[in-house]
């Protein structure tokens, strides 16, 4: 059995498959994470005052303006690979920030015996954040790769490129703050600093000396406490020092599993992220402690990544019976290192004479190491084992010695014993969340006493709030001045804010090399990141399932869509590039200027209503409900705002990203599925399933000449991106020619008095197409013009597609394109029209009674609501109003997502047509609710075959929750599904700064019934439009086509449109000519032998082999 940390809250991992051989553990010289920084070597290439941030690749092209992208590309890496080489000590570009002296290392004994800690004076500064070390394993041994033949060879110089991506967190940002810094001091000119730099280039220091008392406390078994500030909400001094000594024994393995100053540039940026984005309300407690904690464990895993990666290439080139001579002295001395297993006795003579080590030294390596040598001390009976630390209390050894092991077995390791086993990744368990929560929260404790902000003023503060009636909520918010300096900071140019949910994500970048294929739901994806196959919601029931599952044809499809390159548009990137500097709001470009906030009014005077004479009520109800109106405008702008905010953040972080890759050939998205099988690229900032900017963004790295339809397409794709996707194909294209003058503008002058391009519907993915067509027209040979851009084909209503195919009905299947027609149906169309003709009949309803006398009875009220319902909704419902409704119909929509769903918009036309919404925020909800209800009221009407197949569905899903057994089945493709939703049970955890409620939702606790339930049906036919977007990649790809796809939108070049249309209706009707239903009602009899399921609905007489020839299924 492998071991395991005992604060796993997850489950056994299988270890069947691992060897029982048992190896003698190699502990790798130096743990990789604790040189984290030099890993990314831009800055070195980066002037200090360079404002905007150059993309990587061009960066690292600097040789000649006359040499090739690609020449250049291939020397700049080739010279940075030979400098790797060459610099055994680490990269030359952290030596630029500080290097430390050789005399300041001291032995881990002589740091426990005499530094002086307790005050938090450890010696330490901004320069010696990133200082490198003679100990340290060379950064060329740690990444150098073994020759791979699967991979073609242009891209083995871009692996360890690739590698450094991976990587790459927030220190990258520190790094550069720190560089700065250091530059502004050579210069003596601070003024020139943004505020938000200096005040995180002082909280690193600050941090690391506190954060290396605590691992130096809990290593140590001390009771003392670090802490310096009173003791929150009036806890006593005793209380507070209880809670601090008892927590720490818990989270201590955790904290001392990261470096000091690598934790505290986590919790720095975490918390400033956490706290810009929240406002001046400030972030929640309990959510920025979990947010500080995954950033740790995050770091913690690429480390644990790189140590297994180190020691498997290691294992491998000394079993190499047939490695060629290494080219270097220095390649030989890795080579023979690695096939020692043991410290040599050379190097244990020096360890027992008192080796020189990091200032930081709790890896793996230095603990065991450390272990061997207070072990050998205690046993010789030397006086020094029991020397004070800072002269003011007693060194423990059997505590060391046993903390030590704690951090040990939560790394992963069980140094017990002459041998260990061999670890693989999957030998690391995720984190507790109660161990999160404690460890998060206690760094927030230290950063509230060790960050400042003008000298003394407290940069961080903490409050409790109240929420409810007998509910309290602690908030830490900012500074506001360093609100406004970090708001300013995040949307600057050079910014390297990182908003906080992003912050655990932003590993996850696009791959400079084609991602490892999936051959089991252990390995695929990233070099070094370990990406789950399957994001299972942490259901036991579900990784087990896959793990004994055939998933060859997922696995297959999901390589096809990671293996497509894709490259940054850059006419795309300028244009948005150029809306945000200059404040230009469009599509996914936010504006730059919040919304101007009304004043929150003052408090009411309490009244004893029930004491005021009928006239003086009035007046206090009429108060009373200004009152509360203006309270909800304040709020609802205060709202805007935040939002405002959030989409700034995520328009940054996209568009930074681009910049990153903008000049690599080639880029590449992994991909995985989610618990029903839809395949997702695991990047979530930018790629392809983003929004219009992000879709914009990017291209096929390979064009291909349009041949002769493929101007036709483009054309085509053009007026569906501007909204006219219910016209003939031939009608689409005319749409085009007859607006060529506005797509020639477009191209010509983007920002000229022409901004036709701005009003479509999707503007930057119409100004990425009328660049193509522009271009192919006017290479004068459009059918031999090489084209990038992706043309798309997606789904009429896809989720009542797969109903239709379902049941066979032809009805619906007419309604959604599914048969021979001479032009596209339009479902939402059909819906608007039949919930527009009964509105108008409620709101021109005759009332035969007094709607104004104050004894209406029961029916009378429900009829006056509705018809003033009615009222205030007709004339305004359109398409855009019942689209999103009817769409998520099949997906099992509820009553309150519809009608917020309608609200948005019914809003939106309230507020064009000069009514003051706040006024009728009641009435709005009210109609807003009696639309959605008559929307889908019509929908269930309109679609019967569908609604007998969902209710078929619902009723089989309701008795097999009523065994108390989750929904489960298999997907035609082979991913076995385990619905994971169970009913969340609240617990209290008791940390430093407050007591935090967490909710566990494992597989231990009863079933959600209900959502069991109703989200049968909508995952269900989830998992079939994945498996017919599966099946429709396998077959481009084996034909030879680019292909990629969100969900029901398909995507190949122009010239190959015609041959994927024949391919997706192909692969549809195989699909449904299976007998899925019955199926899928046969595998549970066998499952659930006591149940009866109903019989499945009839077919209808739909034939599926009128797909081939429906023009419109994909359009």
């Amino acid at each position: 059995m492998s071991t395991k940390p005992s604060f796993d809250d997850a489950y056994d991992e299988d270890d069947t498959d691992l060897s029982n051989e048992e190896y003698e553990l190699k502990w790798i010289k130096r743990s990789p994470l604790d040189n984290y920084a030099k890993y990314d070597n831009y800055s070195e290439y980066e002037s200090h005052n360079k404002v905007e941030e150059d993309s990587l690749l061009t960066l690292m092209n600097e040789d000649g303006d006359d040499m090739s992208v690609n020449k250049r590309h291939h020397t700049r890496v080739e010279s940075m690979i030979q400098q790797l080489r060459d610099d055994s000590s680490g990269l030359n570009g952290i030596d630029n920030i500080a290097k430390a002296s050789q005399d300041e290392e001291k032995s881990l004994m002589n740091l426990l015996h005499g530094a002086n800690t307790l005050n938090g004076n450890l010696d330490s500064s901004s320069e010696l954040l990133y200082a490198d070390y003679e100990e340290e394993e060379p950064l060329s041994d740690l990444l150098n790769e073994t020759e791979d033949d699967t991979k073609a060879s242009k891209y083995r110089d871009l692996q360890r490129l690739q590698l450094q991506l991976e990587i790459e967190s927030t220190e990258e940002a520190a790094t550069k703050y720190l560089s700065v810094l250091k530059s502004a001091r050579d210069r003596s000119d601070h003024a020139t600093l943004p505020g938000i730099r200096k005040a995180l280039g002082t909280w690193y220091e600050q941090l690391t000396d506190a954060i290396e008392l605590e691992q130096w406390l809990y290593l140590n078994g001390d009771n003392r406490t670090s802490t310096s500030s009173q003791p929150i909400d009036g806890e006593s001094d005793d209380d507070t020092k209880t809670k601090a000594v008892r927590d720490r024994t818990i989270y201590g393995p955790l904290l001392c599993l990261l470096p000091a100053r690598k934790i505290a540039v986590l919790l720095a940026h975490t918390a400033l992220s956490c706290t810009v984005a929240d406002g001046d309300t400030g972030s929640k407690v309990v959510s920025a402690a979990m947010l500080i904690a995954q950033a740790m464990e995050t770091e913690v895993n690429v480390s644990r990544a790189l140590r297994v990666r180190a020691r498997e290439r290691k294992e491998m080139n000394a079993n190499d019976k047939t490695t060629t001579e290494m080219s270097s002295d220095e390649d030989a001395m890795i080579n023979q290192t690695a096939t020692n297993y043991r410290i040599d006795d050379e190097e244990v003579d020096y360890l027992s004479k008192g080796i020189s080590i990091d200032s930081w030294v709790y890896t793996a390596t230095h603990l065991q190491r450390f272990l061997d040598e207070i072990q050998s001390r205690s046993k010789s009976g030397g006086s020094d084992g029991q020397q004070s630390l800072k002269m003011t209390g007693r060194v423990q050894p059997a505590i060391v010695r046993r903390r030590c092991q704690e951090i040990l077995l939560a790394e992963g390791f069980d140094s017990s014993g002459g041998n260990n086993k061999r670890l693989s990744m999957e030998d690391f368990v995720a984190w507790d969340p109660v161990l999160k929560v404690k460890l998060g929260a206690a760094l927030i404790r230290l950063l509230l006493d060790h960050t400042t902000f003008r000298g003394s003023e407290p940069a961080f503060t903490y409050s409790r709030k109240k929420s409810g009636e007998m509910k309290f909520n602690g908030f830490i918010s900012i500074h506001p001045e360093l609100l406004n300096l970090a708001s300013t900071d995040e949307m600057s140019s050079g910014s390297s804010f990182i908003p906080p949910r992003a912050m655990a994500n932003t590993r996850c970048q696009p791959m400079v090399v084609p991602p490892k294929d999936w051959s089991d739901v252990r390995d695929g994806g990233y070099e070094i990141l370990k990406v789950d196959f399957m994001r299972t919601r942490h259901c036991k029931t579900q990784k087990e399932a896959i793990r004994n599952a055939d998933l060859s044809t997922v696995f297959k499809g999901l390589n096809v869509l990671g293996n497509i390159a894709w490259k940054i548009n850059p006419k795309v990137l300028d244009a948005a590039l150029k809306c945000w500097d200059d404040g230009i709001a469009l599509g996914d470009i936010p504006p730059r200027v919040d919304y101007e906030v009304p004043p929150m009014p003052d408090q009411l005077e309490y009244v004893d209503y029930h004491s005021l004479s009928e006239e003086d009520q009035q007046v206090h109800l009429e108060a009373f409900r200004k009152y509360k109106d203006a309270t909800t405008k304040h709020l609802r702008f205060k709202q805007k705002n935040m939002d405002l905010h959030s989409l700034r953040c995520s328009a940054m972080l996209k568009l930074n990203q681009a910049k990153k890759f903008r000049d690599f050939e080639e880029v590449f998205f992994p991909y995985n599925v989610d618990f029903r099988g839809r395949a997702y690229p695991v990047p979530p900032h930018l790629s392809i399933v983003g929004s219009d900017l992000c879709r914009a963004l990017l291209t096929f790295a390979k064009p291909k000449p349009l041949g002769p339809n493929g101007l036709k397409w483009l054309k085509v794709h053009l007026a569906n991106l501007a909204g006219n996707d219910k016209m003939s194909f031939e009608g689409r294209a005319q749409f085009t020619e007859e607006n060529m003058d506005n797509v020639r503008a477009a191209v010509n002058d983007p920002f000229g008095e022409n901004n036709w391009w701005m009003k479509l519907d999707d503007p930057f993915q119409g100004l990425a197409t009328c660049h193509e067509i522009v271009q192919a027209i006017d290479s004068g040979d459009p059918e031999n013009y090489l084209c990038s851009l992706p043309v798309h084909m997606d789904g009429s209503c896809n989720g009542l597609q797969h109903y239709a195919a379902l049941g066979r009905d032809k009805d619906g299947g007419k309604a959604v394109n599914l048969c021979i027609a001479d032009k596209p149906q339009d479902v939402y169309i059909g819906v608007m029209h039949e919930v527009i003709r009964r509105v108008t009949e409620d709101a021109n309803e005759i009332l035969d009674f007094d709607i104004n006398k104050t004894d209406l009875t029961k029916g009378e009220k429900a009829l006056l609501k509705k018809v003033k319902s009615a009222q205030l909704v007709n004339g305004l419902i359109d398409r855009g109003v019942v689209k999103r409704t009817v769409m998520t119909s099949v997906y099992g929509v509820t009553y309150i997502g519809a009608r917020n769903q309608i609200e948005e918009k019914i809003e939106e036309k309230l507020e064009d047509n000069g009514y003051d919404i706040d006024e009728i925020e009641s009435e709005i909800h009210t109609a807003c609710g009696y639309l959605a209800s008559l929307t889908m009221e019509v929908m269930g009407q309109k679609f019967k075959g569908a609604r007998e197949t969902m209710d078929w569905l619902t009723a089989c899903a309701r008795l097999i929750a009523a065994q108390g057994q989750p929904v489960a089945f298999i997907s035609p493709i082979g991913v076995p599904v385990v619905q994971p939703y169970r009913q969340k049970r609240p617990f209290t955890v008791v940390t430093l700064l407050q007591n935090i409620v967490l909710t566990n939702d494992s597989d231990m606790l009863p079933l959600h019934r209900q959502r069991q339930v109703s989200a049968f049906p909508p995952n269900y036919v989830h998992s079939l439009d994945s498996s017919h977007m599966i099946l429709t990649a396998i077959e481009m790809e084996k034909r030879g086509l680019h292909f990629s796809a969100v969900h029901d939108s398909y995507w190949t070049h122009p010239c190959d449109i015609e041959e994927m249309n024949v391919i997706l209706r192909e692969c549809f009707i195989d699909l449904y000519n299976q007998p899925l239903l019955q199926d899928l009602k046969r595998r549970w009899e066998l499952r659930y032998p006591s149940i009866a399921f109903p019989d499945c609905p009839a077919h209808g007489d739909l034939d599926l082999n009128d797909v081939r020839s429906a023009p419109y299924f994909f359009q």
